[in-house]
């Protein structure tokens, strides 16, 4: 038989009463309210919706049975994560349940079937409690980052059936906090430092000094400008056009800071750009805006561009890391995961995509000590 769950306790605290106080206006012993908050004895009908009158609120925040695929409780990634309803994708790290919103404007989240579905913010401060939609996720490998290579790379990790990597899109900068605030297993990255000419291993010293970290090559990925066809965008010069309309990334996505510095090179100010500040979140969600006619051009990694039959100039080839807790390294899903990353298989069907140098797919680049 579920056990009754309840709030009563946080309830009655955020309304201002004592045990004595609450007891007394629905005509209990202390003792027997103490009872009910710590869930060793349920109310009668009577009792629950006097407490609920009380308290002003439903029944049914004051005390309910878990679903029949259990509950647990989780910190959230973000607020979203605490909403009511919301979709979330959950990973346990470092002895602990993170829970993911699903976000609906973001097309890779579409394809991701969720973990759970938020039922109430917890009382404790950042958490919430999570309807299970099945069985606890312990295999599931959260995965944070921008490129759609990632997708790919989830997909052929879990045709093994043993362990479910999540894609979820966040900029490169983005991916490193999530990574650096333990609420992902690995991050995706392909941030280029100017002072140094490196590709994101200075951003990994920045963000995890003194901690032990491995950054490993996922693969060389071309980025340039995306454009319907026949519009006739080929240099930056193009952007300030009169009508073409640009659609960004957000600040720390490496696609715009690519664009910041060709922008700088050729001396056009982006003021000078209509849609400069109009964003978008990830290569997927760019390509897909210019196909649907939403912008005219954008940066994306011209795989992105191919997948929605667009124009595509060339800016540069970055590379694109998976960065981990060296702590991790011998952990069976990420084992799993790299081993993918170096095999025959994987590597020919991501070059086939277009925009994609995978030879040096599962190379370390960097081994950080603490």
């Amino acid at each position: 038989m579920s056990t009754l769950k309840t709030s009563l306790r946080e309830k009655r605290q955020q309304a201002g009463l004592t045990q004595e106080e609450l007891a007394a206006r629905v005509k209990l012993s202390r003792q027997a309210l103490n009872s009910i908050e710590k869930g060793h004895a349920g109310p009668s009908t009577q009792v629950a919706l006097l407490l609920a009158r009380v308290l002003r609120c439903r029944v049914d925040e004051l005390f309910w049975l878990p679903p029949a695929g259990g509950e647990v409780v989780a910190e959230a990634a973000s607020q979203r994560a605490q909403r009511k309803d919301v979709r979330v994708a959950l990973g346990f790290i470092e002895g602990s349940w993170i829970a993911h919103a699903l976000e609906p404007g973001d097309p890779a989240s579409l394809s991701l079937a969720a973990d759970g579905l938020v039922l109430a913010r917890d009382a404790n401060r950042g958490r919430a409690r999570i309807s299970l939609l099945g069985d606890e996720p312990r295999d599931n490998l959260i995965l944070c980052g921008c490129d759609p290579a990632l997708g790919l790379l989830a997909s052929r990790v879990a045709q093994t059936g043993t362990v479910r990597p999540l894609w979820l899109s966040f900029s490169s900068d983005s991916a490193l906090l999530e990574l650096s605030r333990g609420h992902a297993h690995l991050a995706g990255a392909h941030l280029f430092d100017e002072e140094t000419g490196e590709y994101n291993v200075p951003f990994v010293r920045r963000a995890f000094a003194g901690k032990p970290m491995l950054v490993v090559t996922l693969a060389h990925i071309e980025e340039g400008f995306a454009s319907r066809k026949g519009q006739g965008i080929r240099k930056v010069e193009d952007l300030a056009r009169r009508g073409v309309r640009l659609i960004n990334r957000e600040p720390g996505a490496a696609a715009r800071k690519l664009l910041d510095r060709v922008l700088h090179a050729s001396g056009l100010p982006s003021a000078q750009l209509h849609g400069y500040g109009d964003l978008a979140r990830g290569h997927l969600d760019v390509a897909q805006r210019i196909a649907t006619g939403g912008a005219d051009v954008g940066v994306v990694a011209r795989a992105a561009a191919v997948a929605f039959g667009l124009d595509f100039t060339p800016l540069a080839q970055e590379r694109f890391d998976l960065v981990l807790p060296k702590s991790l390294a011998a952990d069976p899903r990420v084992l799993r995961l790299l081993e993918t990353l170096e095999g025959r298989a994987f590597r020919r069907e991501l070059a086939s995509l277009g925009g994609y140098d995978a030879d040096a797919a599962g190379r370390v680049v960097a081994e950080l000590a603490a």
